[in-house]
């Protein structure tokens, strides 16, 4: 039987809900509080719901075979050593980017090669500059790789927006959709400053699949539904 994780939680749970239900895909849950299910007509699959951020690391360590999961927590928390992969890439939902965002009143910085030179300016003063993000190894790998190497990263669960506010943080790097939230609190986007465009994705364990046949007719069927729909609506 292959387990298959679908976000519990957060702005992703509905949208699935409603996304698999479009490829006939029905997930019935005997209850709200109940942490597994099972897909109306389908036999052989097991719905687990579990938390959004959690889904990468339970199809890594094989107690998930398949998972729903936003591009962006994919890619900031798989392991490149374990065998995991995207299975179909973009799944039309949760759409969203991965931004800078610096205080409006940082008039002279409108791109990433200014706060590469506000990073310089801090260092020549013996002060780093503070991020605020919750997906520090994708920031990290950001700016390395544009040659930006003085800055600190402030981890953090918690409301983004307010931390260069509160002096926590001299900017952010967080997810944004709309952009209104930023705007609010006063923040604006950099030219150059996008890390990475993300929507839901399905990912899979290949090595628990692939050797199995069993596993890899079930997720076949999964995916041929899914694949199906998504080419109904091109």
């Amino acid at each position: 039987m292959i387990r298959f994780g679908i976000p519990s939680d957060g702005a992703l749970h509905k949208d699935t809900i409603e996304f698999l239900s479009d490829c006939g895909l029905n997930i019935v849950r005997p209850n709200p509080r109940s942490y597994t299910g099972e897909i109306v007509d389908v036999t052989g699959v097991i719905v687990h719901f579990q938390r959004a951020g959690d889904i990468t690391l339970l199809v890594e360590n094989q107690s998930l075979d398949l998972g729903i999961a936003g591009y962006d927590r994919y890619m900031e928390t798989r392991d490149p050593q374990i065998d995991t992969d995207v299975l179909i890439g973009e799944l039309g939902f949760g759409q969203c980017t991965l931004s800078f965002a610096v205080p409006e009143d940082w008039l002279d910085v409108s791109n990433l090669a200014d706060l590469s030179e506000v990073a310089i300016q801090f260092r020549e003063r013996g002060l780093e500059l503070k991020i605020a993000t919750k997906f520090p190894r994708l920031v990290s790998r950001f700016l390395v790789a544009r040659g930006v190497n003085y800055f600190s990263i402030v981890p953090t669960s918690g409301t983004l927006e307010a931390a260069p506010a509160m002096g926590y943080a001299d900017l952010i790097v967080d997810i944004i959709s709309s952009g209104n939230t930023i705007k609010q609190n006063k923040l604006k986007t950099i030219k150059g400053g996008d890390v990475i465009a993300s929507q839901a994705c399905l990912i899979a364990n290949r090595s628990t699949i692939e050797t199995n046949p069993k596993l890899q007719t079930e997720c076949d069927m999964l995916t041929n539904a899914i694949n199906s729909y998504l080419k109904s609506r091109v």
